[in-house]
């Protein structure tokens, strides 16, 4: 199989857990990450989402994902799943965000994790995945 065809990468977080942080990191449980190799000049697809529930304030709560081994790159909103909240709160709303990562160097460890972040309150992610598409 070569990689325009190769199946995604997936890995799922069912656990619900807070975000308490304004920069990106983990929750208690990490990730989820999924890892793969990439030759220079390949391009994939990285999907996250997750079920996010917001505080009764117009706070936003963020789900990016972060590169790390073989290459690096922070996680940013550029390329975060986001939810804004509102005065009566939300709960279970799902949010996605696509962004396309380039390599620039060849290997076998490039690990693609999710990291979140929020401006304000208390944000809660659940059923948190992240894809990762060769092509």
């Amino acid at each position: 199989m070569n990689a325009v065809t190769a199946d995604p990468m997936t890995a799922d977080v069912a656990t619900a857990e807070t975000s308490a942080s304004s920069s990106f990191g983990d929750l208690t449980t990490a990730g989820p990450s999924v890892t793969l190799s990439l030759v220079t000049g390949q391009k994939c697809t990285v999907t996250v989402s997750a079920r996010i529930d917001s505080p009764a304030s117009l706070d936003e709560g963020f789900m990016s994902f972060a590169v790390s081994g073989t290459q690096t790159q922070a996680a940013s909103d550029a390329n975060a799943a986001r939810l804004v909240g509102n005065s009566a709160g939300a709960i279970g709303v799902v949010s996605e965000r696509s962004s396309v990562f380039t390599a620039t160097a060849t290997g076998s460890n490039f690990v693609f994790t999710a990291k979140y972040r929020r401006t304000g309150g208390s944000f809660t992610f659940r059923d948190r995945r992240i894809v990762v598409k060769k092509w």
